[in-house]
């Protein structure tokens, strides 16, 4: 079970979006992609956040270790709980 769901992470990680604290992100050409490999290592380092954007069904039946549930329709709502302190913050669906 635990290689199948790091083998799925890997695949979620694939599609990342990471806003690294350098200024608001208005647009989508402002939110920078990184590889799995990146993502990963800035998890290991404690210089990111992974968060869970599918909905909270979702997120309780199968997740990336670690992730945080952030579902998309209530992200207005919850803004203020993303850190602000340079803390990368990734983001993942599928």
């Amino acid at each position: 079970m635990k290689r199948s769901l790091w083998v799925i992470t890997l695949g979620l990680l694939a599609t990342l979006l990471v806003g690294c604290g350098a200024g608001s992100v208005s647009r989508p050409e402002d939110v920078q992609r990184i590889s799995p490999e990146d993502a990963k290592a800035l998890l290991d380092e404690g210089r990111a956040v992974l968060y869970d954007t599918r909905s909270a069904a979702a997120h309780q039946s199968q997740r990336a270790a670690g992730a945080i549930s952030f579902p998309e329709a209530d992200a207005a709502a919850r803004i203020d709980e993303l850190p602000d302190d340079g803390t990368a913050i990734i983001l993942y669906c599928t």
